[in-house]
């Protein structure tokens, strides 16, 4: 009994000894991992998110844990998320208007009176996924426990601020003029640069666990949810004109080849995000 005391008190020591040194961390950086899933929420009813609405994220990069206190401290880094972001044509059909890999805008296609300019080609569109990049920062304050044994427990509120480096389109659908609807698949479209918004915030929630498993390094591991307060998918011009860098429309007329019913496809994003991390 004697020595399983001692054996107990030498383990205790030892694990406030190895628990110190990370907690007396004022900085901690190292890698981050994620996956997670994308949900989407239409601000139209020209799309919906019916059988096509999940999407996923894949999450890597940099985070640095800045402590203000034992006790309270500031999430911050650099991490690239790789989306994918899918919906399907809602209340009507959607078209749009291209050649080779790039979608065009209204003002690319017609001519300056107004009319159509007959080149290129119109898919009628019936699923699309969307595959951006974006450089994300995170701005999260932390409220964690001190460490018990080689754990302490945590809690994250605060935004991730996500930044448009590139984006494709993958669609299904097939071409107006084919009376068959033979399915054509668009894969690697070039979508405006205004489709989708430079910026994409959003708030969230997310707790999880550190373990000091040796010296000062730990391993991170949380889930989060992540609710999107901006536009993802903007499709208007920022100068006040609401048609001219459009790309979808609803109808086409055959006896003047003119396209209308152009039309705005806003959504806002959430997200449930694990991620894992190695900080040092």
């Amino acid at each position: 009994m004697k020595n399983i005391l001692v054996g107990l008190f030498s383990i205790g020591v030892l694990t406030s000894i190895v628990a110190q040194e990370a907690a007396d961390k004022k900085v901690q950086a190292g890698l981050v991992f994620g996956a997670g899933i994308n949900m989407i929420k239409p601000g139209t009813k020209m799309i919906t998110t019916k059988d096509a609405g999940v999407g996923s994220d894949l999450t890597v990069g940099m985070n640095l844990n800045f402590s203000f206190t034992p006790t309270i401290g500031l999430n911050t880094g650099l991490e690239f998320d790789f989306e994918t972001i899918k919906y399907k044509p809602g209340s009507t059909s959607l078209f749009y208007f291209y050649n080779d890999t790039e979608i065009y805008r209204k003002a690319e296609y017609l001519n300056g009176d107004g009319v159509y300019n007959p080149t290129g080609t119109v898919y009628a569109l019936t699923e699309r996924k969307m595959k951006p990049i974006y450089l994300t920062i995170p701005t999260m304050m932390i409220f964690r426990t001190k460490f018990i044994g080689y754990f302490r427990y945590f809690g994250k509120f605060g935004l991730r601020n996500s930044f448009l480096l590139t984006s494709k389109n993958y669609d299904n659908g097939y071409l107006f003029l084919d009376p068959t609807k033979t399915n054509v698949q668009n894969d690697g479209m070039i979508p405006t640069k205004r489709d989708l918004s430079l910026y994409k915030g959003s708030v969230g929630l997310s707790g999880g666990a550190e373990w000091n498993f040796s010296g000062s390094t730990c391993l991170v591991a949380e889930i989060g949810y992540y609710y999107g307060f901006v536009d993802v998918n903007r499709g208007k011009s920022i100068t006040g004109d609401k048609e001219k860098n459009m790309t979808n429309f609803s109808s086409f007329n055959l006896d003047n080849f003119n396209p209308t019913g152009f039309s705005a496809l806003p959504f806002k994003q959430n997200q449930i995000l694990f991620k894992l991390s190695i900080l040092f």
